[in-house]
């Protein structure tokens, strides 16, 4: 019953929801095997530009985990629908 009920909400998801859901899923399998936590979120960034009027630009969406200690991060474009 559990199953069904898993696929019911998730037909009712949009492309990009079911992409996020998926970038998690995948975490958290591959968490077991490496245990390298990686999270998902998105972020709106400046472009340094002193005419832009627009600042800050976005959200853009990045991955983010931690590698001996140090912050690191990945862009993964506007959206995530792939």
């Amino acid at each position: 019953m559990v199953d069904k009920e898993i696929l019911e909400a998730l037909s009712e998801l949009s492309d990009s929801d079911l992409r996020r859901v998926q970038l998690l899923l995948d975490n958290k399998l591959n968490e077991s095997v490496d245990r390298k936590k990686i999270s998902y979120r998105k972020k709106h960034i400046k472009c340094g530009k002193e005419s832009c009027k627009s600042c800050p630009h976005g959200p853009y969406w990045y991955a983010e985990w931690s590698d001996s200690g140090v912050r690191k991060s990945k862009y993964l474009g506007k959206s995530i629908d792939g």
